[in-house]
């Protein structure tokens, strides 16, 4: 595993997180003799080519057919293999939902979905690729564990604990090429425990994939306004980290979560669920996609209209906050 030092980081960043990815595994793939890769007519774009060409006989092409795909690779579990199976997050999480639920998730396989493009990074090909309603299509599947790393050096971090994890992950990467930076030192990483990057006694800011960046920075905005603010990475969605949702509670008299995502089902509605289950008096507001359609544009401007950029949390919880 590399470390994860500056120069390392502005790499990764440069390559986004679907690049990352592709360099990861290729690592992962030198060391670990049974992992296998099958994609569905999405090599480049999921940027597993070089892995294709480096190891051939472990890389399966099956076309446009993300349902195939799905069984492919349960079958190479069966047999022992650790499998990744590539596509976008809209149609890993949707075409192939019942293949991923029955053939995967219920015997408990070793297979590795990813959901590359998560969000609106798809921007200008419209609803038909965005990924907005696979976090919660994945959370109702039992046995899986759902992973939204923020940045490449987190991409790093998760795509190998995926390997080493054995049973259902699904990984989802959000964003394009020059993906903010969050993490620029070592960090620990670990499946279902949050990660603390900034403390704050008056709110929390609990963000998750592309917008911990973002939530990171509305952090020091809001700061300059005498609002404390917490944040937390919520990398792994399932299983959510509990104690660290019940602290944030605790301690501050208010939660916003932030997701490239709809608010429902998704991170917004996970916290929800677990105030709800406390009897917690904190206050939650989710920042997400209002439940709704968003027409096509590019992504800039997709982050801007549905409130994800730094400034538009830092209003929001400003306002809110009140």
């Amino acid at each position: 595993m590399l470390t994860v030092n500056e120069t390392n980081a502005k790499r990764w960043s440069e390559l986004g997180e679907r690049g990352t990815f592709g360099k990861t595994i290729l690592e992962i793939a030198k060391e670990k003799p049974e992992v296998v890769v099958v994609t569905a007519d999405l090599a480049d774009a999921t940027k597993v080519r070089e892995f294709s060409k480096t190891f051939p006989d472990r890389f399966f092409q099956v076309g446009i057919a993300e349902q195939n795909m799905i069984g492919v690779a349960a079958g190479m579990a069966l047999y022992g293999k650790t499998v990744f199976a590539t596509s976008f997050a809209c149609f890993s999480s949707m075409r192939a939902c019942e293949q991923v639920r029955t053939d995967v998730a219920y015997p408990k396989l070793n297979v590795k979905v990813i959901g590359s493009h998560g969000g609106y990074v798809m921007g200008t090909l419209g609803t038909t690729h965005y990924a907005i309603e696979d976090i919660a299509i994945m959370r109702s599947i039992p046995n899986m564990v759902i992973l939204s790393p923020a940045d490449g050096a987190e991409v790093m971090k998760a795509t190998w604990a995926a390997a080493e994890y054995k049973g259902p992950v699904y990984l989802r990467f959000t964003g394009g090429e020059n993906h903010p930076i969050v993490y620029k030192e070592e960090f620990d990483f670990e499946i279902g425990k949050a990660i603390t990057l900034k403390d704050g006694k008056d709110v929390t800011l609990i963000g998750t994939g592309s917008l911990v960046a973002a939530a990171l920075d509305a952090a020091a905005l809001l700061e300059k306004e005498g609002i404390s603010t917490r944040v937390l990475d919520m990398h792994t969605l399932k299983p959510l980290d509990v104690e660290a949702v019940k602290k944030a509670a605790r301690e501050t008299d208010m939660i916003f979560t932030a997701e490239e995502h709809n608010i429902i089902g998704g991170l917004g509605s996970a916290v929800a669920e677990v105030l709800a289950e406390e009897g917690s008096a904190a206050r939650l507001v989710r920042i997400g996609t209002q439940d709704e359609f968003v027409h096509i544009a590019t992504y800039p401007t997709l982050l801007e209209r549905c409130g994800f950029t730094s400034e538009k949390i830092y209003q929001t919880v400003k306002t809110r906050a009140k």
